[in-house]
Parts: structure tokens; sequence; C-alpha cells
């Protein structure tokens, strides 16, 4: 089988593209066909080696795809049946083989049901984001109708789902943009208020808006303001980290606990299987009500997975990258 696959960490160069042999599904596994994969920044910072983990070599890149099950494991599965459609968005680390390869071996309870009727290609697209946004508005900040949420950076992949399931779940949404055109697109999505952060004081301009403050603040920049989020949120306020790797941050401790105030960091690659399974029927469940529309910025051959890591490494496009990978991804699902 035709798979993207590297011996080293590094750059996008060291990418290999080139023939493995066909993986056998062990008694627990289902043997799936993929059709695409999308690159997610995560994939990125695992192929450079920024995220360290133990990988095999060789290592295929990649974690989350579409597909098609052509051969169930020798236990038989009780959830699947050959030619389901399927997606699952937890390949490529914990010791498992990524998604860019024509064949996949995909645990029985890592997989989940591609719902009928909808847009696989969005869904792809959406599944990263939407998951990071389920963990952190149902699964740690447990968002409800009617309170405000302030996203600063709202504009990315996670921020436009996190906009939409925000909206669905009710909520009241600020949200920052460094343009009017990344202004307009957070509009178009659902947001309530949009600040382009380069032309306003940020802090002042939440205040106007929220002047009771705000229940929820997520910081998804590269340098988040602890201090600024505990200075915007309500008593009892609620405080999400999911970025800024390298990043050192400083508030005063007293007004933290003396309000009552919680902060949650989480990341998706620390998911166990219960919770990735009980957030992918809220994925599911989201999707088939069509709250997650995403932009894809990219749809790539298998061949391009380099320049699709290069173009996400970069920042150099808005929306997703998508790679094609198997014999049936000319049909899509």
């Amino acid at each position: 089988m035709k798979a993207a696959f590297i011996t080293e960490t590094g750059g996008p160069e060291v990418i290999q593209i080139g023939d493995l042999p066909n993986p056998a599904p062990g008694p627990e596994q289902v043997l799936i066909e993929v059709i695409a994969a999308a690159v997610d920044p995560i994939d990125t910072y695992i192929r450079s080696g920024r995220y360290k983990i133990d990988l095999p070599k060789p290592f295929i890149i990649g974690r989350d795809m579409i597909g098609v099950v052509r051969q169930i494991g020798i236990s038989g599965s009780t959830r699947f049946k050959v030619d389901d459609k399927v997606w699952c968005n937890n390949q490529g680390y914990g010791g498992r083989q990524g998604a860019f390869a024509e064949l996949i071996c995909v645990d029985e309870e890592l997989l989940y049901p591609l719902p009928p009727g909808i847009d696989a290609m969005n869904a792809l697209a959406a599944f990263h984001s939407a998951l990071t946004s389920a963990v952190a508005l149902k699964g740690k900040a447990n968002l409800a109708t009617g309170e405000t949420i302030f996203i600063r950076g709202g504009s990315g992949n996670v921020g436009i789902n996190a906009i939409q399931l925000a909206k669905s779940i009710g909520a009241r949404v600020i949200v920052t943009a460094g343009s009017d055109s990344k202004a307009e697109l957070c509009r178009q999505t659902g947001a309530d208020s949009v600040i382009n952060y380069k032309d306003s004081d940020l802090e002042s301009s939440v205040k106007s808006i929220a002047t009771e403050g705000v229940e929820v603040y997520w910081d998804l920049t590269l340098q988040p303001d602890v201090q600024m989020a505990l200075n915007l949120v309500k008593r009892r306020g609620r405080i999400l980290l999911s970025s800024g790797l390298t990043h050192s941050a400083t508030f005063n401790v007293g007004e933290f606990y003396t309000r009552n105030c919680s902060m949650f960091g989480f990341t998706i690659t620390d998911l166990n299987t219960a919770e990735l399974s009980h957030y992918a029927e809220i994925i599911n469940e989201e999707l088939r009500r069509n709250t997650f529309k995403c932009e894809i910025a990219k749809i790539l051959p298998l061949s391009e997975s380099a320049l699709a890591h290069t173009l996400v490494e970069q920042g150099s496009v808005a929306g997703k990258v998508i790679v094609q990978v198997g014999r049936s991804a000319a049909a899509g699902a």
C-alpha cells in the first residue's frame, strides 16, 4: 500500500511517500480503506519532534481520517460491518500508526460511524477542531445557554468551530480577529461581537460589550494573557488554555481564588478511550444538526503530504488542509 511516513523527525522534507506492507487487523481491530485525511497543527509538532512521543519506525503520519470498512478482526465487530463509512481522530500517537495510508487498522473502540447524509469532507475538516471545542466548552467550561464566552483568537479553525458550538449551546459569543475579512468571517459564522485586536484596546473593548464580565474566557493565541482573562471573567468564571506551548504567564493568585475562578488546561492527546467515544457522540450529533461548517483551504494528493504539512506549519492558508489518500478518494464518502 502507498503511505506517507517518516523514519526520523524534522522538517516537512523528512516525509517520504512509498510502499509499506498491507496491515492485518488484530482481534479487536477493523481494517479501513482511507478516503482522505486531514492535517492538524499537532501533526506538524509530532513530525518535527517538538511534541516528543515514542514513534514506531517507519511512522505513518496523520491523525484524522474518513474511510470505509474493508475487513473485521477475527473476534468480529458488533458495531461495524464491511462497507460502513467511518471516521476517527485518534491515530498517529499512543503507539498507533497514523492515517496517511491507503489501508489502516483501527481499534474498534476508537472508530466511529460517519452519519449518513452529511458532507464527509466538511466533517473531516471539522473533526479535530470540533473535538477541541467540545472538550473546552462542554467538558471543561460547561458553557450554558445564556452565558457569555470571550474567545481570544476566533478566526482560526478551532475558533470558528468554537463559535458554531457555542451558538448551538445558546451562548453569547465575543471573539477577536486580526483583519476586516477575518472579522466578517466570524460574524458570518455566528459571533455576536467581533473585536479587531490590531485596532482596539482589547480589554476595554470586551468590558464595553460585556459590562458585567464574561462567564468563560478561552485564549487560543500563542501568548495567553492569564491576568487579562482574570480581569474579564465574572466571579466563578472559567478560564481555558489550550495553546502557547512555550509561553509563560503570571496573574494575581489571590484575586483568582478569592473570586472562586477556575482554570483549565487540556490537550486532545490526553483523552482516554471512553472520553474520545463520549465526544465522538457529541460531534456526530452536531454534524447531524449541521452545526459545523468548515473552510477547506486545500485538497492535495498523498504525494504532496510534505506540502500539506508546510502549508499548515507556515500558517499560510485559511482553513483545513486535506489529503486524498485511497483508491476511493475520487468518489468521496
